[in-house]
């Protein structure tokens, strides 16, 4: 969609006269809106061909060519013949009514690159759970391609969260549009409340002067049932009143009797009935009034009737059932009325269910204990109450503790509203329990409930028995021999320790070939024994254990029935003893060994022989790599000195001087930023004194000119007069801008040493402000070749330890940082909780660069505080200003009254007023740490007295050469010598004072 910009003409009067020499409105008001944008381009550009004319508008060629030959049979336009070429241009000649002209122009010049539309705009009313779209079209009518976004701004928008795309990013070319959409879906769980929102459309890379643009804009989340009661509607009242804060009690079984009070405020008769769509039927009865004597109302058994202004009531009793669960209910109460059946009178009575806790309980045998089965018993619960429970079970037996195993199936239950649980228990004995020769034995036990939520018990121990039957007469039996041969291993045992000869092997010597290893190194732990009477072993079972007994290296069992196993032959050998060195173990990873053996003695008459145990081993782990040093090579930075381009001319040509040679396409440009012509004289050139300008040109136009071109004089100096309007003026040369290459060398250096550096995979380092916010771009250094190249400058490694000084981190815009260094290790840590490696600088600060205004020029020369003008009416006066200022980056520079920020570097041609006044120019630089620096000169302007009227016409004075100035506020001219396109910070009509107005 193009926003099509509206052609006014100035008011006419209807004499035939007026009609001939000039335009009239209902002429220009006639046109279509594609002649309207037709003539307004045409203007703009002054001289355009028909192809052209096509491609700006996206119409048919042969469209175009009607909408032309309309305009030109009107004498809006004229066709002209160039080189073989056909152009046209605007019909000066019969544009006599230069109001209607002048009202034309400022409408090209107001309008923006670009056009927003939003839908809807201003407050949006939705109710909660509801969407609704947000509508932005963008439309493109600047004088470039852009890249545009539109979002919703995240710090400012309450809504931010309910959209699930809140930013676009849209490309348009010049006078294409888009529309983006934005869902916003309003949560159910919304309060009821206003909520603002922000909407930015930025373009920085192309129109950085005209954005961001932000438009805010309200959304009021309305309840989702909303209660409309117009004055004729009828209403009704609940008695008692109750809130959701305030409910009104009830226990299971009793009713409430309500009192529903009707008024009939219409017009008309009307029957009304009561409804309670929340609830079963069966829990509430409605009784209406009986023997109502009003006069002409028929009486209906299920209906209230009610006269005009009449007031009635009806009996509303609910009664829940006695299963009813506890809690608050909220049923919703609806009067219809006979007259407007979709007429919603709604109130809610909320309740509450008063809870009841009875839960009766037993515990059941099933199964006594039968031919060593477990004993299997039953917890049993009935809820009567109308509230869930939730109970633990635990099983103990205080008297007996060990002699019992318990198994229970639940160990915690969940009871619902006059629900019913059973739960199983499985009793066993465990070994400790012998049973009696002599009879039975009853062991107790106590199941225990606890409630989760404190509530009542009737009980909260139940006790039970379980049987253990007595032994058979056949064990009885089993035992005396048991006694028996028990005395007689007594006999045995005797014997074998004190008359057998002592031939047992023993351990002489076990331990590890050294006491420390280092995992780096990969190294195993390394065994040696020796052990005698070696003939008698038959297996050697070598452990590794830790401190606390837990097994780190797998049990190794050497077999010796057949001598040396073949496992062993590199690193044992037979003497007098078996002496073992070298022998190689699992135990590489981290951690303290102690190492145990057992011997097997190939005598079954042999004692068990002890354990030998090792002191302890220790495996040294992989040293970790730390951050020894980390700091900035200094505590306070000053921003880098801000590079300035520098302003060289080159000469135009022009209509006055066709002898002067044309300005080729790149320009030159001196490497020392100047020319043959300094900057200042040329702007001492373009700007003399207005008076004795004004007295020259019209001498030299009275001598020069013939009355033939009088009316060619006159459109070329509405032309100009026309541009001069506008604050374009200067004098004959071109500026350009050469920008040198800035300093990046002023950046905050960090300095670092690392030990271990063999251990790190990457190194990462992020510049933050105190607040947390990444200010500086996170920089990876990623160590699997060795030192990253990216380091190798400013980094040495020696010993395992790396020194960095100087490193640079691209910081280079003021403000507070403090950088973390974090290493990423090449092995992950065992414990994943692990904290990770990290350091931080102190608060390091970049002060900004101090504001200085190195030059403010008038005319090419210092500014003075203060000057004076006698205006000439038929020349216009123009100032050319020029400044350059040292700043911060982030420094905000202002020209007032207009056109406000500017560049640090620049030139702009400002207009006198024609009136008589004072206006005041302040240059303002404002840096970030709040400096302000400033300059301004005030310019008086004084109008000659009004000059008698004469019938013979004056001469007509040519103002003088409009300039091309190339600023960051006044953009070069385009090919077709277009004067009036706006670019930057070219004073629109409404910026200029009103003192200049």
């Amino acid at each position: 969609m193009r926003s099509e910009p509206s052609i006014f003409a100035s008011n006419t009067d209807s004499s035939d006269t007026e009609q001939n020499a000039g335009l009239s409105m209902v002429d220009i008001l006639t046109l279509s809106p594609r002649q309207h944008h037709i003539l307004h381009w045409i203007m703009r550009q002054q001289q355009v061909t028909l192809e052209a004319i096509a491609a700006y508008t996206e119409a048919d060629l042969e469209d175009i060519r009607n909408d032309l030959e309309a305009l030109v049979s009107q004498g809006f336009i004229e066709m002209r013949q160039n080189q073989g070429l056909i152009y046209y241009e605007i019909d000066f000649r019969n544009q006599q009514n230069t109001e209607a002209l002048g009202k034309i122009a400022p409408a090209s010049v107001a309008i923006r690159p670009l056009s927003i539309i939003l839908n809807p705009s201003g407050v949006v009313s939705i109710a909660t759970g509801e969407s609704f779209e947000l509508c932005v079209t963008v439309t493109n009518q600047g004088d470039r391609s852009a890249v545009i976004s539109v979002a919703l701004d995240r710090d400012s928008s309450s809504i931010y969260a309910w959209c699930p795309y809140p930013s676009e990013t849209l490309a348009l070319s010049v006078g294409q549009s888009c529309e983006v959409v934005f869902q916003i879906q309003v949560p159910p769980t919304t309060t009821p409340d206003e909520y603002g929102y922000t909407l930015i459309i930025d373009a920085p890379q192309h129109y950085p002067e005209h954005t961001p643009i932000q438009y805010k804009g309200r959304v009021i989340v309305l309840p989702a049932l909303q209660e409309v009661v117009r004055v004729n509607d009828p209403t009704f009242v609940t008695l008692p009143r109750t809130t959701s804060d305030n409910p009104h009690p009830m226990r299971s079984g009793e009713i409430w009797q309500l009192l529903i009070g009707v008024t009939n405020r219409s017009e008309r008769v009307d029957r009304f009935r009561v409804t309670v769509p929340d609830l079963d039927p069966k829990w509430f009865s409605i009784y209406y009034p009986e023997g109502l004597a009003l006069a002409g109302v028929v009486e209906a058994a299920d209906g209230l009737p009610l006269n005009p202004d009449n007031q009635g009531q009806v009996n509303l009793i609910l009664k829940p059932p006695l299963d009813v669960w506890a809690g608050i209910y909220a049923p919703t109460i609806r009067v219809h009325s006979a007259n407007n059946p979709d007429l919603s009178l709604l109130d809610i009575a909320y309740f509450e269910i008063l809870p009841t806790y009875q839960l009766d309980i037993q515990l059941v045998t099933i199964l006594t204990r039968v031919n060593n089965q477990p004993s299997v018993y039953e917890m049993r619960f009935k809820s009567k109450g109308n509230i869930a429970r939730e109970l633990t079970l635990r099983a103990s037996s205080p008297e007996q503790e060990g002699l019992l195993i318990y198994k229970l199936e639940q160990g915690e239950i969940k009871i619902s509203p006059f629900g019913t649980v059973k739960v199983n228990i499985a009793i066993e004995t465990t070994k400790k329990c012998k049973p009696k020769f002599w009879g039975d034995r009853y062991l107790s036990f106590i199941i225990e409930l606890e409630d989760k939520q404190d509530a009542l018990l009737p009980n909260d121990r139940y006790t039970g028995n379980v049987l253990v039957p007595a032994r058979p007469w056949w064990q009885f039996v089993l035992l005396i021999m048991g006694i028996l041969g028990l005395i007689g291993t007594v006999i045995f045992l005797i014997w074998w320790f004190f008359f057998r000869p002592p031939d047992v092997s023993q351990v002489v010597e076990f331990t590890s070939e050294s006491s420390t290893y280092k995992e780096s190194e990969n190294e195993a732990i390394r065994l040696r024994w020796r052990i005698s009477y070696p003939e008698l072993v038959r297996e050697i079972r070598v452990e590794g254990l830790s401190p606390d007994e837990k097994i780190l290296s797998q049990p190794v069992v050497y077999n010796f029935t057949k001598g040396i196993p073949p496992e062993l032959k590199d690193y044992c050998v037979i003497d007098r003893e078996l002496l073992c060195q070298n022998v190689p173990t699992d135990a590489r990873k981290p951690s303290q060994y102690i190492f145990q053996m057992n011997l097997s003695s190939k005598n079954p008459k042999t004692a068990a022989i002890p354990l030998v145990k090792t002191s302890k081993i220790l495996v040294e782990p992989l040293p970790q790599s730390q951050i020894v040093e980390f700091a900035s090579t200094k505590p306070l930075y000053t921003e880098s000195k801000p590079v300035l381009p520098v302003v060289v001319s080159k000469p135009v040509k022009t209509a006055d001087n066709p002898s002067s040679e044309a300005p080729s396409t790149s320009g030159s440009v001196s490497s020392n930023g100047t020319d043959s012509r300094s900057s200042d004289a040329r702007s001492s050139d373009a700007a003399n004194d207005t008076a004795s300008t004004s007295s020259s040109v019209s001498n030299s136009v009275s001598n020069s000119i013939s009355s033939s071109e009088l009316s060619l004089l006159a459109g070329a100096l509405e032309k100009r007069v026309f541009l001069t309007a506008l604050g374009i003026g200067g004098d004959v040369n071109k500026f350009r801008i050469i920008r040198p290459k800035p300093d990046f060398d002023n950046e905050v250096r960090l300095n670092w040493r690392i030990s271990n550096v063999s251990q790190v995979r990457e190194l990462t380092l992020v510049g933050r402000s105190p607040e947390g916010e990444v200010k500086s771009p996170p920089l990876r250094f990623v160590f699997a070749e060795g030192l990253p190249r990216s380091l190798s400058p400013y980094c040495a490694i020696a010993n395992d330890e790396m020194t960095c000084r100087n490193v640079p981190t691209e910081a280079k815009a003021s403000g507070n940082y403090i950088f973390e260094l974090a290493i990423v290790p090449t092995k992950p840590p065992e414990d994943p909780k692990a904290v990770p490696v990290t350091r931080k600088t102190e608060i390091t600060k970049i002060a900004p660069y101090p504001a200085k205004i190195l030059e403010l020029k008038v005319n090419g020369q210092d500014a003075l505080p203060q000057y004076s003008f006698n205006l000439n009416p038929d020349v216009p006066a123009i100032l050319t200003l020029s400044w350059k200022i040292e700043a911060s980056a982030a420094a905000k520079i202002d020209l007032l009254p207009a056109p406000g920020n500017i560049a640090a570097v620049g030139q702009l041609a400002l207009p006198l007023s024609p009136k008589s006044g004072e206006v005041t120019y302040t240059l303002q630089v404002t840096n970030p740490d709040g400096q302000i620096v400033m300059r301004s000169f005030i310019v008086q302007t004084i109008a000659p007295p009004p000059a008698p009227k004469s019938e013979t016409p004056p001469p007509i004075a040519l103002p003088p050469d409009i300039p091309e100035i190339d600023s960051p506020l006044i953009p070069n001219s385009a090919s077709n010598g277009s004067g009036n396109r706006r670019s930057g910070g070219m004073l629109l009509p409404s910026e200029v004072p009103p003192s200049q107005k």
